[in-house]
């Protein structure tokens, strides 16, 4: 048996000069390419890192390089020479380009978001496929597409041209050994190739010390995420409490019915609102609303996604914590919604959007709030007005459908409701309205001109309720979705942003008989919104309760404590938070290191400050969390059943 180096050169003979240009090609290309994009993305964040931090960020993605390319000499290895040998290649380039491909998707998906691409975002998109056709084609520019392309390309073509270029042309078998020895040798080498890819892959996956999904390899992070999440699937006591699911209403007072409009702001974030920020001119008709209005000055969305928001402001409860659109399906809601329930006490109702109804299935989704009729931009006259984005026009368009509706059942007691579209990405300002300088940021500026837009908007709405003598029987609750970064916390738009930009929303109840500035400061979310009208027209809940503190009750001279407020990302096993009082704890499900912030010195969540907290307290903090996320999935699973 000849010694190892000499079987060692036998089986790398068993690779023509060829051979070896394509495999090293296709291994430095691949490296090259995952290493800049890796670089880019740590270009693009705010914190900085030594050469130690750099090397644990790269580590990943250069095991995963070196692992395929193990995994590339073990196939090419394996094949026997001439026929085989080319099919061999021919897989490797599909493999390695097919790699390419969702490596590039995934980084671009981080330059947009801000988050990292897992399988729940992944299996999210594709069941939805039909219906984000225009989000898609909005984010994927003529440049993006020609990138995709290239990468492509390259992989599949490059490393054979490379071959040609700058190599011998050998004929296949011309410089093979014999294949009695080279056969067996060079099987033993591929199979030592792919256990190395195995070994490297292993490697690749453990987690950095700046969090898991932003260290590992985008693609490895993807194919592990629903491993990792089966941590936490056990994690805290499934025990439901009973749902609102027997509810209805019993009036407490006398006098003629009072009507209801609750109105939904698109992405409006509290900070960049006037109601915050005085300085700020992006709001100012709200601004004068609140000098005679009920402003809850901490309020919160549960999770920052419509569906999910539109849910816990329509129906007091906190929504399916999934990314299936649960609320939309048949008893997909934990509880009766307020609709439903001003239905049986003898109330109108309709729901008007600006918005496309087929994204999240809106349709089914306002039949379950219970509304009559449903007013989406699909059915709407479109003559004089223009396109916001994607998703809808601008918000105006649903000022003559409301107009006709409300003159039609201007006789009875009513409840609306409206979303506004205009200030979701991607920020197109309407032409009906002049642009003001109000940020150095391109977009951001946009985006705080649409808010403006949505706050004359408001304005019109509310006029209209005047002018057809319907102002001042009318409670009026105007409220964000949810909020929206912008790279404040590397993260972008608002789907996991779970930091004050994406989660903390304007909240102002409007009731022309109380024009008395009133202020809730406690900690409170979207779920209060169902007690407080319920509140404001007198009725009382019976046969069950909802979670949330009507804001009258909060508002008055002796309040009770508010609950604490739960937040959750709306991707599965990305973040939950909690906030009592002034402080606020961020559960990362070891994506990240988990936060701890003092909002009353640190308003904009900039210094994590858990290293000083008492272990014992956080991990009561994180069992409390991941028990309310246990306790909600079990109401939804068992309302299902």
């Amino acid at each position: 048996m000849p010694p190892r180096p000499a079987r060692f050169r036998h089986a790398m003979a068993g690779f023509s000069r060829s051979d070896r240009i394509r495999l090293v090609t296709v291994v430095v290309s691949l490296l090259t390419y995952l290493l800049t994009l890796k670089l880019l993305r740590i270009a693009s964040r705010t914190d900085a890192t030594g050469v130690l931090g750099l090397l644990d960020l790269v580590r990943s993605d250069i095991a995963v390089a070196a692992a395929i390319g193990a995994g590339a000499v073990a196939v090419v290895g394996l094949a026997r020479p001439g026929r085989g040998r080319q099919i061999a290649f021919a897989l490797v380039g599909l493999v390695v380009a097919a790699i390419a491909v969702v490596e590039t998707i995934a980084h671009l998906f981080y330059v947009e978001t801000g988050s990292a691409l897992d399988l729940a975002v992944v299996n999210a998109a594709w069941s939805t496929r039909s219906e984000i056709g225009d989000l898609v084609d909005s984010q994927l520019s003529t440049a993006y597409i020609a990138w995709l392309a290239l990468v492509g390309v390259w992989f599949l073509l490059g490393p054979p041209l490379v071959a040609v270029l700058i190599g011998r042309p050998w004929r296949t078998g011309r410089d093979e050994p014999p294949r009695s020895q080279p056969a067996a040798a060079r099987q033993r080498l591929g199979l030592v190739a792919a256990m190395l890819g195995v070994v490297l892959l292993g490697l690749a996956g453990l987690p950095t010390a700046n969090g898991t999904s932003f260290g590992r390899d985008p693609l490895l992070n993807a194919a592990l995420s629903p491993l990792e999440a089966r941590r936490y699937a056990h994690a805290a006591d499934a025990s439901a409490a009973d749902p609102p699911i027997d509810t209805r209403l019993v009036r407490t007072g006398n006098g003629k019915p009072r009507n209801v409009a609750l109105i939904f702001l698109e992405s409006v974030r509290d900070i960049s609102t006037t109601l915050a920020d005085p300085d700020l001119s992006t709001t100012p008709y709200l601004a004068r609303l609140a000098k005679t209005s009920l402003v809850a000055e901490n309020a919160y969305t549960v999770v920052p996604h419509t569906s999910k928001a539109l849910t816990a402001g329509n129906c007091g409860v906190v929504p399916p914590l999934d990314m299936n659109v649960t609320e939309a399906k048949e008893h997909g809601i934990n509880g009766r919604c307020l609709p439903e329930l001003l239905t049986e006490q003898g109330y109108a109702s309709a729901f008007f959007q600006s918005a496309t109804e087929h994204y999240d299935d809106r349709r089914e989704l306002v039949r379950n709030f219970g509304y009559d009729s449903f007013y989406p931009v699909d059915v709407l006259d479109k003559t004089g007005y223009v396109e916001a984005n994607y998703f809808g026009w601008e918000d105006d368009i649903l000022l003559g459908p409301s107009k006709r509706w409300l003159t039609a059942h201007r006789s009875e007691p009513f409840v609306t409701g409206y979303l506004t579209v205009t200030s979701h990405h991607d920020y197109k300002v309407p032409t009906t309205i002049d642009s003001e300088h109000l940020s150095d940021d391109p977009e951001l500026n946009r985006y705080l001109n649409t808010v403006r837009y949505g706050d004359r908007f408001v304005a019109r709405l509310i006029q209209q309720y005047k002018d057809l003598g319907l102002y001042d029987n009318t409670v009026f609750v105007i409220m964000a979705d949810h909020g929206e970064g912008f790279g404040e916390h590397g993260l972008r738009q608002h789907d996991n942003t779970i930091y004050t930009e994406g989660v903390k929303i304007p909240l102002i109840v409007h009731d022309p008989r109380h024009p008395k500035a009133r202020r809730v400061e406690q900690p409170v979310q979207l779920t209060s919104v169902l007690p407080t009208v319920v509140d404001a027209l007198g009725f009382r809940v019976s046969g069950g309760s909802y979670p949330g503190e009507s804001l009258l009750q909060l508002a008055g001279s002796d309040p009770p404590p508010a609950p604490p407020v739960r937040l959750a990302c709306y991707v599965d096993n990305r973040c939950l938070a909690s906030i009592e009082g002034s402080q606020k704890y961020v559960f990362h499900f070891g994506q990240q290191p988990d936060e701890f912030f003092d909002l009353a010195t640190d308003p904009g969540e900039r210094h994590n400050i858990i290293s000083a907290q008492n272990p014992d307290t956080i991990a009561a903090l994180r069992a409390d969390l991941l028990a309310w996320r246990a306790e909600v999935r079990a109401q939804t699973a068992h309302r299902r059943r």
